[in-house]
């Protein structure tokens, strides 16, 4: 199975309700998004807030992702936002 793949099927679980799916993907792109976040904003306590929104977002918003891109670069997009909004 390709990463997109099982990203694909965690996300399909999460919205379907199940908090582990949702929680594996958060422990597998929680680094990379704090890194991108770090870029914008330096202070790490304000990462690890903006790191924290980012992934409430995502999963108030899951429901509404159709897929049509990768997941990760859905969760990148709000990072950038969030950053910028922050910012």
């Amino acid at each position: 199975m390709e990463i997109t793949d099982q990203d694909a099927e965690l996300v399909r679980l999460a919205q379907a309700g199940d908090a582990k799916a949702f929680e594996a993907l958060v422990v597998k792109y929680q680094r990379r998004i704090a890194r991108h976040v770090a870029r914008y904003v330096r202070n790490s306590g304000d990462v690890e807030d903006i790191v924290q929104d980012v992934f409430i977002r995502a999963h108030r918003g899951l429901a509404s992702f159709r897929g049509d891109s990768a997941f990760f670069s859905w969760l990148y997009r709000i990072a950038t936002n969030a950053s910028l909004s922050h910012l």
